[in-house]
């Protein structure tokens, strides 16, 4: 019996690329990767944390120092300041009491002249150290001084006396104050600048000692009268308003008020 013949393979045909791979050993491109081992990776071992201080502790401490040093400086200089100021009074004597009196006028006598009752006190005194930033210090401000007030404060009045053989020169010069001073001068080819203090001084007075005028009224309302006899020179300043009355003065009419100070200091 003869048997049927085998059926052609249909399977298509294969190319030689498509062959499958052999048993032969890799190359060096398609080497195998190593396989992962199972579990957690090793912990990798961390780094000690950096010692030292951060930017705001820093910060903080040198302000700190800067602090402290401003703090020592501003008590060392109350310090000096408080020092000063008592060596100006006279020491601990000078905030107990000190030289008080007035040596021009007594109270007695300035209370007659103003017609009220009033206290004289040295402008070196406790109250004229603390007073003196508001003291008419436009005329004679080196010489001495006193405070001249009563309790209500509604009359206060400094006096500052220059004695002296140069007391014509001193008037002289306290003249010229008055009128105004020149401060600067600029020129230019087209124009020139002048800068001088306003002035302050008033009309002449002619039967008050050998010489004298008016004072007017500045930055802070003081007015009166600046006079001179023989080697005295006497500047009485009176505040607006120092009239026993509570009503302000102003112009000549402060130096009316206070020529009769200035004639019983004239003598």
């Amino acid at each position: 019996m003869t048997t049927p013949p085998e059926p052609p393979d249909q399977s298509p045909a294969q190319s030689p690329g498509d062959q499958p791979p052999t048993d032969a050993a890799p190359g060096p491109e398609q080497a195998p990767l190593p396989t992962s081992q199972t579990g957690p990776a090793p912990s990798q071992p961390q780094s000690a944390p950096k010692q030292g201080m951060s930017g705001c502790l820093k910060a903080g401490l040198i302000i700190g120092g800067i602090l402290l040093v401003l703090g020592i400086v501003a008590v060392a200089f109350v310090f000096n300041r408080v020092g000063t100021f008592l060596e100006d009074v006279g020491g601990a004597e000078g905030l107990s009491g000190g030289e008080e009196v007035c040596s021009f006028v007594s109270d007695g006598d300035a209370s007659e002249v103003l017609g009220t009752s009033v206290t004289a006190q040295s402008g070196d005194s406790l109250v004229g150290a603390i007073l003196g930033f508001i003291r008419d210090t436009r005329l004679l401000p080196d010489a001495p001084s006193c405070f001249i007030s009563n309790e209500e404060s509604d009359i206060q009045v400094w006096i500052s006396v220059h004695d002296g053989s140069g007391a014509a020169q001193v008037f002289a010069q306290s003249r010229e104050i008055a009128s105004g001073q020149v401060v600067s001068q600029t020129s230019t080819e087209n124009e020139s600048l002048v800068v001088e203090t306003s002035p302050f001084i008033g009309s002449d007075v002619s039967d008050l000692g050998d010489e004298a005028f008016c004072v007017q009224a500045g930055a802070l309302p003081y007015g009166g009268v600046l006079a001179r006899r023989g080697d005295r020179v006497v500047f009485v300043s009176i505040l607006a308003g120092a009239g026993g009355d509570g009503s302000d003065v102003l112009g000549d009419t402060m130096c009316e008020r206070a020529q009769p100070l200035a004639r019983h200091l004239l003598g």
